[in-house]
């Protein structure tokens, strides 16, 4: 079996070739994400491939008549086209279950760093020189707040109940979601964002894939937030209109905005967003921890393998040939 490792941003293969078998060729590659040719070259009589963001086209598939899985080693798949590959009898996998811990957490210190002021205080600190508490907005105890869902997903679901340790109400909106799981998460189920909106004095966007720009959160939500919520989005940047955050951030209807992703990455740092003192960034680096990193590696590994070796039940499928 020949297995191609196409691509990945950690630049490192001793995981995937610890769970690899030994008697398989394996190639490492870097291929150029946009660079078809390049990946047609590399992967044309290959078995397997493993991926992080090169673009599996149809045109690529298509040239590569021995491939039988793509295992992309991350959550998304954005970088292959499904319907090609289903069509084409290729499988593709991924691993849904790495990073979830981390980015739950992520999302919790994010919230609690905004509602108490902590960057603020750290900024004025270090760059203003000045010691003084009453610079911060009004504060609130943390204690009996609303948190609202849009989304209620496994990572969502994780950060509210880590925080379920302040008492919160906890108000969610997933049309996918059944009732009986959100009962048992302790989630009150609501039928719009916007009556989310009204309530929430934190907002977590957990929205991983919008068709159009209509699914956006967008200025119909904030115009209708009352509470000037903490805002996080640790999902998709394209979930959110950025634009309108901003004006919302401006005008105050968002208090603040934690923010882990945004609509283009590299980010444009020239954009008006990141001048402004009510916005918490991280790099897109919720989901990054040594211990997930590992996890995400081994998991895509074992997908080729368990799929390879016709033990198929334990692959991660995000499209099965046989189905």
């Amino acid at each position: 079996m020949k297995v191609v490792i196409s691509d990945c941003s950690w630049n490192a293969y001793d995981v995937e070739l610890a769970n690899l078998p030994k008697d398989w060729e394996v190639v490492c590659a870097q291929v150029d994400h946009t660079d078809e040719d390049a990946l047609i070259e590399v992967l044309k009589d290959a078995d397997a491939a493993m991926s992080e963001y090169c673009h599996y086209t149809r045109r690529v598939m298509e040239a590569c008549p021995n491939l039988k899985i793509i295992s992309d080693s991350s959550m998304g798949t954005d970088n292959v086209d499904l319907v090609a590959a289903k069509e084409l009898g290729i499988a593709v996998a991924n691993v849904p279950r790495y990073c979830i811990h981390e980015v739950a957490e992520h999302i919790v210190a994010m919230i609690l760093s905004a509602l108490r002021f902590v960057p603020g205080y750290d900024r004025s600190v270090k760059e203003d020189k000045v010691w003084d508490f009453t610079l911060a907005p009004k504060l609130y105890r943390i204690e009996g707040m609303t948190l609202g869902l849009i989304g209620c997903g496994r990572i969502a679901t994780m950060a509210a109940n880590y925080m379920k340790g302040f008492n919160f109400r906890v108000v969610g909106v997933d049309p996918y979601l059944p009732k009986e799981i959100a009962e048992a998460n302790g989630i009150e189920l609501l039928e719009t964002r916007e009556e989310v909106a009204e309530v929430a004095d934190i907002v977590i966007s957990h929205i991983p894939v919008i068709k159009s720009k209509d699914d956006q959160v967008d200025a119909r939500f904030f115009n209708a937030c009352k509470k000037h919520p903490v805002f996080v989005n640790a999902a998709r940047g394209a979930s959110v209109n950025y634009e309108d955050l901003t004006e919302a951030l401006k005008n105050g209807q968002i208090g603040w905005a934690c923010l882990d992703v945004v609509d283009t990455e590299p980010a444009d740092l020239t954009k008006e967003i990141f001048g402004l003192k009510n916005v918490t960034f991280s790099p897109h680096a919720a989901f990054y921890s040594e211990t997930a990193l590992e996890e995400c590696r081994r998991d895509s590994a074992k997908n080729v393998v368990n799929y390879l070796s016709g033990d198929k039940s334990k692959v991660f499928y995000v499209v099965d040939p046989q189905k």
